[in-house]
């Protein structure tokens, strides 16, 4: 199985991005992107994107991002997480990107960016820095 098939397959294991309705845009040697539709059920009080939600990508971009360089006995766990919420997001679909900036034999360092897209059009609206320790596999329940 391709790194790519491995990661769409860890991808679609997650409940919580069905929920949100996020998709895997793309994935690639120590990349990532998810994709995530406007929808009014993931805003806060005043209509913009939640910061939870906004972070949920960024996270989960950067955990596939280094799932894709790992081993195959082995799967990402977040250690350390800092988000930049850097403007609003409303009305329009998101897009995570991530990239290792590091690959270590356990220890992964990921930069991941959250930006509105429009018609070809991005604007950055956070920047998360990821720290991400590949695991032995968990084995399923």
């Amino acid at each position: 199985m391709s790194i790519s098939e491995t990661v769409r397959m860890g991808f679609s294991k997650q409940p919580f991005m069905k929920t949100i309705g996020a998709q895997l845009a793309s994935v690639g040697s120590g990349k990532c992107e998810i994709f995530l539709p406007f929808d009014a059920k993931l805003t806060q009080q005043h209509g913009f994107f939640h910061g939870g939600v906004i972070s949920t990508i960024a996270d989960n971009a950067a955990g596939f991002a280094a799932y894709s360089l790992m081993s195959k006995d082995c799967q990402p766990l977040s250690i350390e997480f800092k988000v930049s919420l850097l403007s609003v997001a409303t009305g329009k679909p998101l897009i995570a990107r991530a990239e290792v900036l590091k690959a270590g034999r356990k220890i992964f360092h990921i930069r991941s960016d959250v930006l509105i897209v429009e018609e070809g059009d991005e604007e950055l609206i956070a920047t998360a820095l990821a720290t991400i320790k590949s695991s032995k596999s968990v084995k399923e329940i």
